[in-house]
Formats: structure tokens, sequence, C-alpha cells
């Protein structure tokens, strides 16, 4: 992408017929006129945008039949159609093949029924051949079989109360009242769900979903949606400036250190792999840091999956996935960040206190990769009051940076707290290509199995912390 057209970062599309097109990273820049100048060939780097801000845009062509409607929903949110077409505009638009299906619904007699991109509720329609249907919107109805089964695992939570347990008729039984109602927050809700998820796919990541269990459904978080991490300019000078960005051959080189015995190692090219050397080179230094606390090298196995039975929490933790270099391909199995999120996950308001929490809608096991904490990497300044609530900091691929996911993120910033957790966010040294910038990425994995319609839960302090009261307070 030419940065001299860049006027804002975006997120990649996919278009039709072409492979998917993952940007490595934004990078915020206060003069978009001096980037040549100051990043040389990193300024035309095809994965790597440069901007003055971070912009949510509708994608292309999801909703271009709303944009010529008349009706207006009351919300704003970035990323998310303000117009769009009702029922009465079928006359002049007409009902085509063309018409993208948002989402799938059972009617109380048991049919299906779809909304459609750009339409508003009151053109929801009702199936009348629901296997043809099914079969030619697969994809959708997947998403929606997987949505009901989740709905259907919280019905049955003791923890539910009644009027939760109604509300799951929202989605399960499309009621005729909430058709009508074209301003219901529900909607709003489904929208989230659908460009979201959008972004998502686009990217080569499983979908998402938002989902509210009240008769009056409180409003969704309102936050700009990446997939990939916007990085601000002090950080991207500090990252490229990194001993961890430099090539294996220049770490090899300037570090002459003894070769340690080989290890157990799961990538597809294990002979010529550098991962494991990277750590010793880079992440491994007397494996202690200033204030005695361990490095923890994990590596995962053939099937992706790390051994959890040596974890420790009091551990700083990094995964070193393959790059170029290694010789191995894109489907190896030290490439877990690099593949993405393959599990469906819900943002769900927990209640007045958590709000919003992070939910499971597919198994996940003990091991496995679960998502990625996105947001943008800022070098924080001494003395600059800024939000910190949202903050995931870098201890060992940067010392001074902080991925913080307050107002840009992703599904993961939603994660809530647990004394016992059963996830566990771990830096990532991740980049595909060697001649690629190390942008810091944070890996979220499972510590247990995790159980349909279960919570995803870290802990968001050390032991030491929470023993002295400092923090959140238990429950």
């Amino acid at each position: 992408m030419n940065p001299k057209n860049q006027t804002a970062i975006t997120q990649d599309v996919r278009l039709p017929g072409h492979p998917i097109h993952r940007s490595i990273c934004g990078v915020i820049v206060a003069n978009p006129t001096s980037i040549n100048q100051k990043y040389g060939e990193l300024s035309t780097h095809p994965q790597i945008q440069f901007g003055p801000k971070f912009k949510n845009e509708i994608p292309s062509g999801s909703a271009r039949d709303g944009q010529n409607g008349a009706y207006m929903t009351k919300w704003m949110y970035p990323g998310i159609p303000r117009k769009k077409l009702r029922l009465e505009d079928v006359e002049t638009h007409g009902q085509t093949n063309d018409w993208t299906v948002q989402a799938i619904y059972k009617s109380k007699m048991g049919n299906l029924m779809c909304s459609y991109v750009g339409w508003n509720s009151s053109a929801v329609y009702e199936q009348f051949s629901p296997r043809k249907f099914a079969k030619e919107n697969r994809e959708v109805m997947d998403t929606a079989n997987l949505r009901d089964a989740f709905l259907k695992v919280m019905k049955n939570d003791p923890e539910l109360t009644n009027e939760m347990k109604k509300a799951t008729g929202k989605w399960l039984w499309m009621r005729h009242e909430l058709l009508e109602d074209e301003d219901n927050v529900f909607w709003l809700y489904e929208d989230l769900t659908y460009f979201h998820s959008k972004i998502h796919i686009d990217y080569g990541l499983a979908p998402l979903m938002y989902i509210c269990l009240r008769e009056e459904m409180v409003d969704p978080p309102r936050f700009k949606y990446t997939a990939f991490n916007i990085v601000e300019e002090t950080a991207m000078d500090a990252i490229l400036e990194g001993r961890s960005n430099w090539t294996f051959k220049k770490l090899q080189n300037t570090m002459k250190r003894t070769k340690p015995a080989p290890r157990p190692n799961a990538c597809e090219a294990s002979e010529t792999c550098k991962c494991d050397r990277l750590f010793d080179l880079l992440y491994a230094r007397s494996r202690y840091n200033h204030r005695g606390w361990k490095r923890q090298y994990m590596s995962p196995d053939n099937n992706g999956i790390l051994d959890m039975s040596t974890f420790e929490s009091e551990h700083f933790r990094i995964i070193i996935e393959c790059s170029d270099s290694c010789g191995c391909s894109s489907k190896c199995p030290r490439r877990r960040a690099q593949q993405g999120q393959n599990k469906h996950l819900v943002v769900y308001y927990e209640n007045e206190i958590i709000k919003f929490g992070l939910r499971a809608a597919e198994r996940i096991q003990k091991g496995e990769f679960v998502c990625e904490y996105t947001g943008v990497v800022v070098l924080p300044k001494e003395g600059v009051q800024r939000n910190e609530s949202y903050d995931a900091t870098i201890n060992l691929l940067h010392e001074n940076l902080v991925i913080d996911s307050s107002q840009i993120g992703n599904l993961a910033r939603f994660m809530s707290h647990a004394c016992e957790p059963n996830a566990v966010m771990i830096e990532t040294h991740s980049r595909v290509k060697e001649s690629d910038p190390l942008i810091p990425r944070i890996s979220v994995y499972a510590l247990e199995d995790i159980a349909v319609g279960e919570k995803i839960a870290i802990s968001y302090y050390r032991t030491e912390l929470m023993q002295t009261g400092v923090g959140i307070k238990c429950g």
C-alpha cells in the first residue's frame, strides 16, 4: 500500500476470488509526508499501513444497498452502518439472490428466517425451502447452529435467572414483536456480530458473537475493532531499534554463545528451525530478569498444543514462532498466532459489575491457542496520565512497551479476571519473514479444558500483588 495515498489505517478486506491479505500492523504517524524519508524501504512494505489515524470503515460492499435507505438507526458505532432499507423499499430494489444473508433464526413453527445486510428488521424473511436455503448459506447456518448450541448450554446454567433464560428466546425463537421493533438494541448486537465477524473472516479468523441475556438489553461496548496491532510512532521507533528485531544471522554473529544441546522440536523443518536458538540468544540471559522472575520458554507439540504441566504463573512466558528462516510452511505447528483464531467466541454481558466478558462457543482443549490480544502498541511517557486498565505489558520482547486495547482492540479485551484462571497471556515472538519488523504480539492459550458456555478468564495480577489486597475484589 502506497503511504502517499493512505489517509487512514483500515482493516484488511478480502475481495472475492483473491487470497487472504493480512496486514502485519498499522503505524500511526504524526507527519505522513515524511514516511518515506524516515522508514525507507519499510514505507512501501505491502503488509504495513502508515497513516495519521486508525479508522473502522464499513467493509466495502457489506451494506451497499442500505446506504441508499431512508431508515436511520439511532446508534453511532465505529464501522457499523446507520442507514438501512426497509420492507417498503423492496418494490424499488426487488428481492434478488444478490442480497447477502446476515443472520439466520428459527420461527416458533421451526421454519428458518433470515435478515439481510443493509436491510432492517422489517425485511426479515421466512424461508419456505429451508434445506435449499441452508445449503446455499452453509457458513451462516453453521454460525447460527453454534449460537443456538451456546444458548441452550447457557439456558441450563444454574447461575442464570428466569429473566435471562427467557431472554435466550430472542435468538432461539424469533418473535414477531421483535421484528416490529426496528429500534430494539437487539439489532445493534446483530450488526456488531456481523461486521466484526466480517473483519475476522476477511483476515482468515473464526467469527464472533455479541450476546446479552436481558429483557432490557444494555447497549453493547463501543470501541474500534482491529484484527492486527496498531503501533504508535514512538513505539515503532523503539521496536526497530530493539535487539529482538535483529535477524538470526546478526544475533548469531554478534552474540557468541555456546550452542546448547538440541531440544525436542515440533517444527516441520526441525533440523533448520531457528526458534530454540533464538530463545537462547535473545531471552534466556541467565533466565532471570533484574527482579528475579524466571523466563519460561513454551513451545508447542506437533498439534500446536502447549504443555501446561510445567506452567508457572509467576514466570514471564514467551513463545517463539517460526519465520521463513526456519524453512517450514505456513501450516507448521510452531506458527499458531500466525495461523490465527479458529474457535468461535462470544462477547457476553455478564452483569452490572463485570459488564462484558468472553465465553467459549466451542470446546477449547488445555494448551490450545484461543485468540490474540490486539490493540495499540504504546511506549508510555513518564508523567503522562493515561487509561491503563486495558494495558497488557510487554516484559520480554521489549521491556518498555504495552498493548492498550481501551479504544482500539479485539474480543480479547473482554477477558475477565479470575484468581484461578483457565487461560493465560503469553508474549509471542512471531513474524512470517525475518525482513518484517518484529511487532510485539500476545497470544492467549487455555490453561485448562474450557467447555462451551464457560468464561475465558485470566489473572490480571501476580500472586504477590493479590496477596497485598491491591486490585479488584474477588468475585
